[in-house]
């Protein structure tokens, strides 16, 4: 392990491919990118889109049932994704290190075990579906249609799970552009599916759900093509199920799994909390809002996807000293980024929902506030898990994580049942347990396993708190000028805060290397030259 004091040295990251030379592998590395975020924009425009869309035909009450099922059904996914995770982690090695036999082993070993567990999970799906109008709170006259939608939702979900086996190729293979692709067109599938049968037919609450089953389809498909082009040494073979192996992914494993527990009871209790206590409509407010901070995650999950890799890489070559430096920096950038749509969110809050879901919805400001307020901060703290998973200490974080959920679950309850605070009570709950898990544990226990000081993280994600209030209280301050009142007035407010943040942030905010970092990512070689 490396020393604190050679671990703070401020050098921006070194992309694997940087270090062979390979100029076509760097540009590689850079579509990968901005394929990225051109999923994440294909996303947040779907959502933008799709949420006012389903409460125009369902109504509030409606639109509340399909994210409170697929919250449901996704408790189901801790088994499969905690596998995932281990599965990146070996295959990974397995793969950088040419041993085709324990990787073919990895893999099928993997397959096998994640079909059992489908197999395992079916008889609940059917129970969930078939008790779902009894369990929770569903819009008399959609009891039917809820069911459908609990049975669409789960093997959608099925069929996903099957997918992100074979889409581990491109993972370990950095082809992301490939990928982002595939997932594109299932989102395509998906909307347009969605669009057609609520254009032609009458209203139907499992529309949502057949679409969302449709899309998971395209996804394995495109998926099963890419695995047998980018991997042809892998094989599905029954015979390389090794047991063994399985037990090796699943003692990893069965610490992410607890981990994945704690954090979707984090994320996705609050609506089942508020549809016991509040009724249908407000956990439908309540999901609408979520969509907004789902916009975040995407973010996230771009940047994740293409600094996971390298972590990882830079583990396996025992190059620790670029772990500390490729983790830092991509808080710090993390942080600057989220920032930005998170201030815009909280300080136009009201406006936004005026003109995204009508005037009506304007009343759900402040738990528009609360529920996005922490999220650069929280977010930005990403690195940190991907870390974690490189040392394969995820025990502890685990634990922590149940802590910190069954902490949520009581104060959630207090502030829904022995407070004024209602709706709000409960998104209060969530911003104070992620906190304490992300921005407090997570930090401290990362560097503990690195060798570091305790607080060697912490001065890494100032940037988010410092942008996040920046750009907040700049946006508050037009609106005390001026409310705008349409799509335009909207964005050219949004723009001016922008401008002036970007710049604070690039001359005053960055340090020369991570400019220079900034830089680097720009594919295009005009900005590369200065504009020569």
């Amino acid at each position: 392990m490396t020393n604190v004091l050679d671990v703070n040295k401020n050098e921006p990251i070194i992309i694997p491919e940087q270090r062979i030379g390979t100029e076509g592998a760097r540009q590689r590395f850079l579509v990968n990118v901005v394929s990225n975020y051109g999923l994440v924009i294909g996303q947040t425009l779907v959502n933008l889109w799709l949420t006012p869309f389903l409460i125009a035909q369902l109504g509030i009450a409606g639109f509340g049932i399909i994210p409170l099922a697929s919250s449901i059904i996704g408790y189901m996914a801790i088994i499969t994704n905690s596998l995932n995770d281990a599965i990146c982690r070996f295959l990974a090695i397995d793969l950088d290190a040419g041993d085709h036999l324990t990787a073919n082993k990895t893999f099928n070993s993997a397959l096998f075990g994640v079909a059992g567990l489908i197999l395992l999970m079916i008889p609940v799906a059917i129970l969930l579906s078939v008790f779902f109008p009894t369990l929770f709170n569903v819009v008399p006259g959609w009891e039917t249609d809820a069911k459908w939608l609990v049975v669409a939702v789960s093997l959608s979900f099925f069929v996903t799970v099957l997918a992100g086996v074979f889409a581990l190729s491109t993972f370990v293979h950095s082809q992301f552009l490939l990928s982002n692709i595939v997932n594109f067109l299932g989102l395509v599938t998906k909307i347009g599916f969605i669009f057609i049968m609520f254009y032609f037919f009458t209203n139907r609450l499992w529309y949502a759900g057949g679409g969302a089953l449709l899309s998971a389809f395209v996804t394995l498909l495109g998926s099963i093509w890419l695995w047998r082009k980018l991997t042809p040494e892998l094989n599905i073979d029954v015979k390389k199920f090794d047991f063994s192996r399985l037990l090796d992914l699943g003692d990893m494993g069965w610490w992410t799994l607890v981990n994945t527990l704690g954090t979707m009871i984090l994320s996705n209790v609050g609506l089942i909390i508020i549809n016991i206590f509040f009724g249908a409509a407000m956990t439908g407010g309540y999901a609408s809002v979520i969509q907004l901070a789902l916009l975040m995650e995407y973010l996230v999950f771009a940047a994740d996807t293409a600094i996971r890799p390298v972590i990882l890489l830079k583990y396996a070559q025992e190059d620790f000293l670029g772990v500390k430096r490729v983790t830092s920096q991509a808080i710090k950038i993390l942080g600057w980024a989220l920032a930005l749509p998170v201030g815009l969110m909280c300080g136009f809050a009201r406006p936004l929902l005026s003109l995204w879901l009508g005037s009506s919805y304007a009343y759900l400001d402040i738990l528009l506030i609360i529920t996005v307020c922490h999220l650069s901060l929280n977010l930005s703290m990403k690195p940190l898990l991907r870390v974690q998973n490189a040392h394969n200490k995820v025990r502890w974080p685990g634990i922590a994580t149940i802590i910190t959920s069954v902490a949520f679950l009581a104060l959630a309850v207090v502030f829904a049942k022995g407070s004024s605070l209602g709706v709000a009570g409960v998104a209060l709950a969530s911003t104070i347990a992620w906190t304490a898990r992300n921005a407090i544990y997570l930090p401290i226990y990362t560097a503990r396993i690195m060798n570091l000081r305790w607080w060697a993280f912490f001065p890494d994600f100032i940037t988010s708190t410092v942008g996040t209030l920046l750009v907040w209280v700049a946006a508050i301050a037009i609106t005390r000028f001026y409310i705008p009142n349409g799509w335009i007035s909207l964005g050219v407010s949004a723009a001016i805060v922008s401008l002036v943040y970007i710049v604070v942030v690039w001359f005053l905010g960055m340090k020369r290397t991570e400019r220079q970092l900034a830089i680097s990512l720009v594919p295009f070689k005009f900005f590369k030259q200065g504009g020569k």
